[in-house]
């Protein structure tokens, strides 16, 4: 009863007539929950269904979080528990005098520690709707329906998932427009949202300007409106302020992290790149995992040494005391997901005798970059053969029973094939 008195009292504050805006967009999913998240304006009791396809039945909200702007939409994320495992659920979306919408679904993880999947991931994905849309070279978004047409389990976006410019960075209502009028405007990439879990972190530019970190003066309207427009599980309490939280897929753990918000300057060398309490918890979530593979997802690159853009080798003091802790624990099965770089690529690298590697995904939609010229092209660290410099998006797929689990990398391009591969055993990912 009170969310449902929440509901119209959030819903009664305008007179507008009520209207979808955006959405469904499709957030963490487990065995037994899930988070979706619509963007609305209007009035009266507006509310999100699930529909279990196998029982007839329906699943209200069991909680609600919103954010608004200075016009009055809304931006809503509903969250929904009790479900059952391995179900798939309709996404019927409801607003008074406007009708309903049935149109997608999700599956909830089964309820099993091992079994088949694989998940998409990318970074940098320019977009502007409105007259930009024809300017900028990276504005189509056809990729996502070649990442549509995969049918995979989840998507990772890894940083740069929204582009700020101009007035988007003057206050709140700019970031929190910009990204609602993306999910209006782009039919493909608004499709591809509700089709499976995405799971995102930022990186510069949807955090703020290029290059910014912790003193970005407008850095909690920032993180309200990331945490607002994605529908993610984060840690509770001030302590954990960012946008980093962690999530668990089958027999795989993924650790989100924030390489902005606790950011020192750039030529730093001895200061914070995720932060002291981001790094402890980090540090605990891999101690405590007993997952065959260990994902840990930076906007950054993290063991290229080229000083082309931003790495984490920007931040040496940090970095090594990471891969110190890592390597001296051989905590098995680590990975590093990573974007920015305007190219993919797999770097390899030994620490201390621990295999390290670091899938780079990018870009989604941005114009790729000339990297012989700029310098980019060097990182001695590269698998051979193992990079692409076009528009792309990568796939890791896991097969294989308990304790013999082998992940497939893939470099997808933007017509939908596969470019590069290349198979890690389980085995293979810790000290020998």
């Amino acid at each position: 009863m009170l969310l449902f008195s929440l509901c119209n009292f959030l819903f009664a504050q305008s007179v507008i007539k009520p209207k979808l805006l955006a959405g469904p967009v499709v957030g963490s999913v487990t065995k037994n929950s899930a988070k979706v998240w619509i963007a609305y304006r209007g009035k009266g009791q507006n509310m999100l269904i699930l529909g279990d396809t196998a029982e007839k039945k329906v699943y209200y909200p069991t909680n609600v979080n919103y954010i608004t702007n200075a016009k009055g939409d809304i931006a809503l994320t509903m969250d929904f528990t009790g479900l059952k495992p391995d179900r798939v659920y309709n996404i019927l979306i409801s607003i008074d005098g406007w009708g309903a919408n049935a149109r997608y679904y999700f599956r909830t993880q089964a309820d099993t520690d091992i079994k088949d999947f694989n998940f998409v991931l990318g970074s940098c994905a320019l977009q502007r709707p409105g007259f930009w849309r024809m300017v900028f070279p990276g504005a189509a978004d056809w990729i996502y329906y070649r990442m549509k047409k995969k049918k995979s389990d989840f998507m990772v976006w890894l940083g740069d998932d929204v582009y700020y410019l101009g007035k988007d960075l003057k206050n709140y209502d700019g970031m929190f427009n910009l990204n609602l009028r993306l999910r209006k405007s782009f039919r493909k990439y608004r499709d591809f949202l509700a089709t499976q879990p995405s799971y995102a972190i930022w990186d510069d530019h949807d955090y703020g300007p290029d290059n910014c970190g912790k003193d970005y003066v407008l850095k909690d309207s920032s993180l309200k409106v990331f945490k607002g427009m994605w529908p993610n599980t984060y840690p509770e309490g001030e302590q954990f302020r960012g946008n980093y939280f962690n999530f668990r897929y089958y027999d795989a753990d993924f650790f989100m992290t924030d390489d902005r918000f606790f950011r020192s300057p750039e030529g730093d060398t001895a200061g914070a790149f995720l932060g002291e309490t981001q790094l402890v918890w980090l540090k605990n979530k891999l101690m405590m995992s007993d997952a065959a593979f260990k994902f840990i997802a930076i906007g950054s690159q993290v063991l290229n040494d080229n000083n082309f853009g931003e790495s984490y080798a920007d931040y040496p003091r940090e970095r090594a005391e990471l891969l110190d802790f890592i390597s001296s624990n051989n905590i098995k099965g680590v990975i590093f997901l990573t974007g920015d770089k305007h190219y993919s690529e797999l770097s390899k690298r030994e620490w201390n005798g621990y295999p390290f590697y670091d899938f780079t995904c990018s870009p989604l939609t941005f114009p790729p970059l000339p990297r012989r010229l700029l310098g980019a092209y060097h990182n001695s660290y590269r698998v051979n053969h193992f990079d692409y410099a076009k528009r792309n998006f990568g796939r890791i797929s896991f097969t294989g029973n308990k304790g013999n689990r082998n992940m497939k990398l893939e470099i997808i391009g933007r017509g939908g094939h596969e470019k590069r591969e290349m198979v890690l055993s389980e085995n293979e990912l810790m000290k020998k």
